[in-house]
């Protein structure tokens, strides 16, 4: 299919990098990569009193590994629950 149609966007300096280096580690060029996220990709949307939820959980969770960190007490039940929380924040809004 031929692409006869321009989309334009203004980005900054740093947003334009990352997109690049997003497209270069998909074997993309920027364009394709662009068109691929545009059509395919997802944007999640969460309201302000989700993200201060979520704010303070991972500030609280920040804490938790900074004393875990420093203390250097290497609990395995400790572990576990920051590895758990880490991994349920990665995901907490992707199935939305």
């Amino acid at each position: 299919m031929e692409k006869d149609t321009v989309l334009r966007l203004r980005l900054t300096a740093e947003d334009k990098q990352k997109i690049q280096e997003r497209a270069e580690s998909e074997g993309l060029k920027i364009s394709s990569y662009a068109r691929k996220m545009l059509l395919f990709g997802e944007v999640i949307k969460i309201s302000l009193e989700e993200q201060k939820i979520l704010s303070g959980v991972a500030n609280n969770l920040n804490q938790l590994t900074r004393h875990y960190n420093q203390t250097g007490e290497r609990k395995p039940e400790l572990e576990t629950v920051l590895k758990t929380l880490i991994d349920e924040l990665r995901n907490a809004y992707r199935k939305r």
